[in-house]
């Protein structure tokens, strides 16, 4: 679009503000989304509701870019981690890896129970409960879910958490709009390992897969209703990163407004085992940065640049190198003594520790640093190498790792005149060679024994892809807010959604313990979260599902209690008093009135004048009530544990026979 079209669009309300000024500003090729303008829109609010604050301003074009280094042409738009989620071997979640990784803890242990070994006694990394799913959650019947193999339902699940964590399971996914208005706009990458076949004792052998069958990626974007692209990447451990580096370009381009990658390995069939072989799923969700700015989400690190190639015939020594040249030269990064090359200069030597320091880089994460928390992890050790890099980023803490004895404070670079750069790393696969003298783990077991690659990945491993990644942006810290004491506020209108009772109750509990646990303002304690960031949260970034929960309260800590109550008398009529629910699965249909315009002025209506005991009646009679309200802006973002997963143990679906392919 031109200036002329982005004005027009503007001043006609089918461009947002944010994202006119940040096409003016050059931050974003993305075309936005239409914005449809509610006929209440003009209604005031409530006397007793203040107005919730906005996000902070959209960054300029060269936010993030404080060293000076200039773009060049190879620059490219940053991307925004928005979510993140993964499972790892001995870490159910982000925080036990997180742990792992700061105890130096080596998580590898015998084969779990129940799988087929090729030779007795050896140890990896591997997953617990890989044969459970939990298919209510997607609204699937026995015979649906056996249509997806393990690694499927894996990563659906992660997928879940990913977009729950980044408060786009519900009303704001939505509204990720394509340039041409389509809704659920969210391209789907995903990376995964030859297929592990059945588990021993299902009395199942499973024929190949028909050429036929949608890839994995295609599926997963089916069973999430998402519409954007939807690729399956396989480049061996590259895998992920490879996919990730797929999905940066699909948002540059503007094929979506955001992109969800996944990667998961699984080592079930005894041809892909041997000892220090790995496991884990994870996904990630990205945005452009300056759509994420506006939108006032939670960004986790920065994706800056990528580079993917492979040496062909040639020796892949030099290959690292040369991708790691290409990043920062991407992200408009030039170490000092680095000048560009002519183009028969041939490979580019590695850029000197001190040249990555200068512009800002002091860490390098890839399979040789995650090689402890994961062993050869195949598709899904880049998205191990991201996760670590990241959380070092968040809490500016240096891992031990094969050049570092002991976890360390990562105090920022700074230039000559003082200015502090942003922290950067580079994240890798398969990453600098390792020293002469350093031998793998994974390498020296397979030495002793005498065994040779066999997890289908020969031919493929010189696929190398290099990640410029940065910290997450500072943002203005909100001024205190000013109001009544805690509890003489107006209230809040608390509403919690799951698949089944039992979920809800599970739910509940869970978010009861996360909000007791940061305090809530309880005997003179911490105040803990804002309950209107809560409620919106809740409202806005969580899918509307079946059974629901109803709740007013004014503070945290009675929120708390009543949460609390619910999950241990769960059920209509036998909570505590004030929370109501309704168990909806077996109705008929959605209301008549569900999806007409003139419902969604009422209920606009009813927001805005606080009618919150008739907005309750309609949320447990099976109205959506959330779909009207406006996504962003709304009080400061707030990450609130994701709904409770219920798996159970089912057939493993289609697959291989678990040879790898």
């Amino acid at each position: 679009m031109d200036t002329r079209e982005i004005l027009t669009r503007f001043k006609g309300g089918t461009l947002r503000r944010e994202h006119a000024v940040a096409l003016l500003a050059g931050t974003s090729p993305v075309v936005a989304p239409p914005v449809v303008a509610l006929p209440v829109a003009a209604l005031p609010v409530a006397a007793d509701r203040e107005p919730l604050p906005g996000p902070g301003p959209v960054p300029g074009p060269d936010a993030g870019a404080g060293d000076g280094a200039g773009t060049g042409a190879g620059a490219g738009m940053p991307c925004a981690v928005v979510g993140i989620q993964g499972r790892f071997p001995q870490a159910g979640d982000l925080e036990a890896f997180w742990r792992n990784g700061l105890q130096g803890r080596i998580a590898e242990a015998a084969l779990p129970g129940g799988r087929r070994s090729a030779c007795a006694g050896w140890r990896g990394h591997f997953l617990d409960g890989v044969e459970e799913f939990d298919p209510d959650l997607f609204g699937l019947g026995a015979r649906e879910a056996a249509g997806l193999d393990l690694r499927e339902r894996l990563l659906a699940q992660s997928a879940w958490q990913t977009l729950e964590s980044a408060g786009y399971a519900g009303a704001r996914l939505e509204r990720l709009t394509a340039s041409d208005g389509t809704a659920r706009s969210v391209g789907v990458y995903a990376a995964l390992g030859p297929a592990g076949g059945a588990l021993p004792g299902t009395g199942h052998r499973h024929t190949a897969t028909p050429a036929s069958r949608p890839g994995p990626a295609a599926r997963l974007s089916r069973l999430l209703d998402l519409r954007g692209p939807s690729l399956s990447v396989d480049s061996g451990d590259s895998s992920f990163l490879t996919a990730l580096h797929l999905a940066l370009g699909g948002l540059r381009a503007g094929e979506c407004a955001a992109a969800l990658v996944g990667a998961v390995e699984l080592r079930l069939h005894p041809a892909c085992q041997r000892p220090g072989a790995g496991e884990g799923v994870a996904a990630v969700l990205l945005k452009p940065l300056a759509a994420a700015r506006a939108d006032g989400d939670r960004v986790h690190a920065v994706i800056r640049s990528s580079a993917v190639g492979h040496p062909g015939r040639a020796a892949p020594g030099p290959q690292y190198g040369r991708l790691v040249g290409r990043a920062l030269a991407a992200a408009g990064l030039r170490p000092p003594g680095t000048g560009p090359q002519p183009p028969d200069a041939g490979a580019q030597s590695e850029v000197p520790g001190a040249g990555l320091e200068a512009v800002g880089v002091a860490l390098e994460e890839s399979s040789r640093t995650v090689a402890a928390l994961v062993g050869d992890a195949g598709a899904v050790t880049g998205a191990a190498a991201l996760v670590r890099a990241v959380g070092q980023l968040r809490h500016a803490v240096l891992l031990a790792g094969p050049d570092r004895p002991a976890p360390a404070a990562w105090e920022p670079a700074r230039r000559d005149d003082g200015t502090v750069l942003p922290r950067r790393a580079l994240v890798s696969v398969p990453g600098p060679a390792a020293p002469a003298d350093a031998v793998s783990p994974v390498d020296a077991a397979d030495a002793a024994d005498g065994m040779e690659d066999t997890d289908g990945t020969d031919g493929v491993e010189g696929v190398g892809v290099v990640l410029v990644v940065e910290e997450a942006p500072a943002v203005p810290r909100a001024p205190a807010r000013t109001g009544p004491p805690p509890g003489t506020g107006p209230a809040e209108l608390v509403l919690l959604s799951a698949a089944t009772p039992a979920h809800l109750a599970a739910t509940a509990g869970r978010l009861a313990a996360r909000l007791s646990d940061d305090g809530g303002g309880r005997d003179g304690g911490p105040a803990g979260p804002d309950l209107a960031a809560v409620a919106h949260e809740l409202r806005l970034g969580r899918a509307v599902l079946r059974c629901r929960l109803a709740v007013t309260v004014r503070t945290v800590a009675e929120l708390a209690d009543a949460l609390a109550g619910f999950a241990a008398h769960p059920g209509p009529g036998t909570g505590p008093a004030g929370v109501r629910s309704a168990d909806l699965r077996t109705a008929a249909g959605p209301p008549l009135i569900e999806g007409l315009e003139e419902t969604r002025a009422y209920v606009a209506a009813l927001w805005q004048g606080g009618r919150l005991e008739q907005l309750t009646r309609l949320w447990l009679a099976g109205v959506d009530v959330c779909a009207v309200l406006p996504a962003h802006p709304g009080p400061a973002a707030v990450e609130l544990p994701a709904t409770v997963l219920r798996p159970r143990p089912l057939e493993p679906g289609p697959g291989t026979d678990g040879a790898p392919q």
